[in-house]
């Protein structure tokens, strides 16, 4: 086990952001399997902000988090196979969103959606579950706070600072206000400021769910 886990009064790892971003991916497949039956301009829109944070994320997972793992957990088979299974359900999940933008972008492909939804919200949901129930518990016990900063590092960089005006209030969107606060403590003060009265706002404006995901 991580020796700083053990003996710091501060874990190493704080997965609050991790699970509110598997809550944000719940949260969007619920509004996108609603919406591709009668708003389809609001399904495009929200398919592709979904699909560029699930790509982010995931990408950061398979080039900082299962590589590190795997050298920690070497020799231990069952975790290893676990971290194998991991990258597959990212490759699976991968084919079925790519199945997504093929109808999107073929005439009448619209009609596809309710099957090809039903498989990538199949591929996903089992993956977050699997990860929140055997990964991450490993995650936290084994990574430094170093090796975890690194993770969060090339979240952020992908997801950019103009990014951030995005990323934020989609991540917190329909999230129960205690709920927010408590992802928000953990950003620095001036974000918190620009988030409640600059993007926050100009979000709900522009959202495909119409005022946001509390409204749907």
């Amino acid at each position: 086990m991580n020796a700083r886990a053990q003996t710091s009064s501060a874990p190493a790892v704080d997965l609050t952001m991790m699970y509110a971003i598997h809550h944000a991916f719940r949260r969007d497949l619920r509004l996108l399997e609603e919406a591709q039956h009668d708003d389809l301009a609001a399904f495009r829109q929200g398919w592709q902000r979904f699909k560029t944070y699930l790509t982010i994320h995931h990408l950061a997972e398979d080039h900082s988090l299962w590589p590190v793992l795997r050298t920690k957990l070497a020799g231990q088979k069952e975790a290893l196979e676990m971290l194998q299974a991991m990258e597959i359900e990212h490759a699976q999940l991968d084919t079925a969103v790519e199945k997504i933008d093929a109808a999107l972008g073929r005439q009448g492909g619209e009609r596809a959606l309710p099957d090809l939804m039903e498989d990538v919200a199949a591929c996903l949901l089992d993956h977050l579950d699997h990860e929140e129930a055997q990964a991450l518990p490993l995650v936290e016990s084994e990574l430094s706070a170093a090796e975890w900063d690194a993770f969060v590092t090339e979240q952020r960089t992908q997801v950019g600072i103009k990014g951030a005006a995005t990323f934020f209030p989609w991540l917190l969107d329909g999230v129960p206000e205690d709920e927010r606060r408590n992802v928000l403590d953990r950003v620095p003060a001036p974000l918190r400021l620009v988030y409640r009265g600059v993007w926050r706002p100009r979000y709900e404006r522009n959202s495909p769910w119409k005022g946001g995901a509390a409204a749907s």
